[in-house]
């Protein structure tokens, strides 16, 4: 009976300490936003489209 008493003290300690410790420790992250640049070539569609017209008068 004490062996099993000591036992569960000794996993309620376990606990407790792990539980203390985990409660202690912080993380701290930092956290840049950069802002993405994206460019767009439009040139293909209005080159395409100036071609289909100018085929149009020929």
């Amino acid at each position: 009976m004490k062996r099993v008493r000591k036992q569960t003290l000794a996993a309620l300690l376990l606990v407790s300490v792990a539980s203390i410790v985990g409660g202690c420790l912080s993380i701290k992250t930092e956290h840049e936003i950069k802002p993405i640049h994206i460019t767009m070539d439009v040139n293909l569609k209005v080159q395409k489209d100036l071609e289909n017209f100018l085929d149009l008068d020929k």
